[in-house]
């Protein structure tokens, strides 16, 4: 089918939201105060720019015919004004923190809304049976709630609200979460064109993401924090990072609508 003009639009904004998380990520994590300067300024730029596009989708959604895009519209639209009230507070450390964290779920959210206007979702699902335990449902939604307390960890790490201990240990909890949800969808449903790819597409930015995750953190080991090529790799960290958590959103999604429960594929029988 082909792609709607809002589809297109909210992959427009989902690109320039993503834009402006690297650009701030590259403000917290530079240590060349001329460079975070610059970084600062742009940052500035394309949050004026971010939201004013987030503003035009959310009137575009709010005209939708559809409930799910015209709460979606509201919902959006809320977080980008907290979203940059806190930016003007971001130099202390909780409101940065906050700061990042709304940036991630404005991403997801974001990315969500393109998923749903896409033209795969104009179709009737191809509906599969959930026969795994625990389900896929419960399953997609912890590994969500996971990666979301995850990037919080990560962004309260970059503006010293917490320690890394918990960042490290977080990582590989929910690395192997997602490689156990990655699994019973791949396994059962290795046919189901949706579910497969999503899937496929959260392994692999996950496994990315734990390996910036690792690659920064000797960087900072051997004293490398302030040279150019840890920028990159911790920009490109928490890059991946919203990508994760976007992609356990738009999974959580695909199995709510493709994935049936076991009651009522079975007519009620557990």
């Amino acid at each position: 089918m082909k792609r709607s003009r809002l589809h297109q639009y909210a992959r427009f904004v989902a690109l320039s939201t993503l834009l402006l998380v690297i650009s701030g990520a590259a403000v917290i994590s530079s240590r060349d105060q001329p460079r975070q300067a610059i970084l600062q300024i742009v940052h500035l730029a394309l949050g004026i720019i971010d939201t004013l596009l987030i503003a035009g989708l959310s009137i575009w959604l709010l005209r939708s015919a559809q409930a799910w895009l015209r709460r979606a519209g509201w919902t959006i639209l809320a977080v980008v004004i907290v979203d940059a009230a806190l930016g003007h507070r971001a130099g202390g450390p909780v409101a940065g923190t906050l700061h990042a964290c709304l940036a991630a779920v404005l991403f997801a959210a974001i990315a969500a809304i393109s998923l749903r206007t896409s033209p795969s979702w104009q179709c009737d699902p191809e509906l599969v049976q959930d026969y795994g335990r625990p389900s896929l449902r419960f399953l997609s939604g912890a590994a969500a709630f996971l990666v979301a307390v995850q990037v919080g960890f990560g962004a309260g790490f970059r503006h010293s609200v917490v320690g890394v201990l918990p960042h490290l240990l977080g990582a590989l909890v929910v690395a192997l979460f997602i490689v156990i949800v990655g699994a019973f969808v791949t396994t059962q449903f290795p046919k189901h064109k949706s579910l497969r790819s999503i899937a496929v597409a959260f392994m692999t930015i996950t496994a990315i993401q734990v390996f910036l995750g690792l690659a920064a953190f000797l960087m900072r080991l051997m004293n490398m924090a302030a040279t150019l090529a840890f920028l990159g790799i911790s920009v490109a960290h928490v890059a991946t990072g919203s990508l994760t958590f976007a992609a356990s959103v738009m999974l959580a999604m695909e199995i709510r609508r493709s994935v049936l429960p076991r009651a009522v594929m079975s007519g009620g029988a557990v």
